[in-house]
């Protein structure tokens, strides 16, 4: 009973991690109409500066402060692809994917000069074991599962109850239209690709204490996995998305009891891929 109560946690836990990436990647392909496979390193980006910027800052500082910084360079990215995505959509695609590229390299350069190592150990900033029984299971968990979940629920709340969250539905459902009408669509956009941007860093400074390291390619299996949720829950649908990250979290995490992580894995990515089988458009998304 208590083995089962820890996984059900650790799977709520990384569900709400793994829809925090999700969003973000699926916020940016529907006002943008762009797949951006640089998401895994702003992923990776935000897990370096919250490591780089807590002694200075303390790590609940730096867990703002990171989030911030990658937002900010998604916005800049943003005006980039805005003009490459009118004329070549594969180009923009290229694009996201050389500076993922680049930035990867950044980060090995800069561990480099700083640590001497690729891979640099990353302590958890508070650990209040929760006791479940005879085990224990770690605070910092608990604790980055509900920054996620505040997050999330500011994002619904933006999203169904601001103005710019009408005017990003109008420019994700028809972006002519929106022209028309005098929406300001390459702001909205931009807006939009650094607000998905901040997210994959946030989720990144998030889950660095978790996995207890930071590197330059901890992005690349990420970006994977939340292509795979994005698609499977609709690209460009929020609920679509958020259901289907924490349809792969409990997946991996109960397959975990049964079978090696790997195949446990495995499974979880077929059981989102059955999904896409059925409803090629995704749980959330329209024919």
């Amino acid at each position: 009973m208590e083995l089962w109560a820890l996984t059900l946690l650790n799977a709520l836990v990384w569900g709400l991690l793994w829809a925090l990436l999700a969003l973000g990647l699926s916020l940016i392909y529907g006002a943008l109409g762009v797949l951006n496979l640089a998401h895994g390193a702003l992923y990776m980006l935000g897990a370096l500066l919250s490591w780089a910027l807590a002694p200075t800052l303390s790590f609940w500082g730096s867990l703002v402060v990171a989030p911030t910084i990658v937002g900010l360079m998604g916005f800049g990215l943003a005006r980039l692809l805005l003009d490459t995505r009118e004329r070549d959509p594969l180009t923009s695609l290229l694009i996201t994917f050389g500076i993922m590229l680049i930035l990867q390299q950044l980060a090995a350069i800069f561990l480099q000069m700083t640590t001497g190592e690729l891979r640099h150990a990353v302590a958890a900033p508070v650990r209040w074991p929760i006791a479940i029984g005879a085990r224990f299971y770690e605070g910092y968990r608990v604790v980055a599962a509900l920054v996620a979940s505040a997050v999330l629920l500011g994002l619904w709340a933006l999203w169904g109850w601001t103005r710019w969250g009408c005017l990003l539905r109008a420019v994700r459902d028809n972006r002519e239209l929106a022209r028309v009408v005098g929406i300001p669509v390459p702001r909205v956009q931009a807006s939009v690709f650094g607000l998905g941007a901040a997210l994959a860093g946030l989720a990144g400074a998030l889950v660095g204490p978790i996995t207890r390291e930071v590197s330059p390619t901890m992005g690349i299996e990420v970006l994977l996995v939340s292509v795979f949720i994005a698609v499977a829950g609709g690209l460009g649908s929020l609920g679509g998305s958020l259901a289907v990250a924490f349809l792969y979290s409990f997946s991996e995490n109960l397959l975990t009891m049964l079978t090696d992580p790997l195949l446990a894995r495995a499974g979880a990515l077929l059981a989102i891929g059955l999904i896409v089988l059925v409803r090629p458009q995704g749980l959330g998304g329209t024919s």
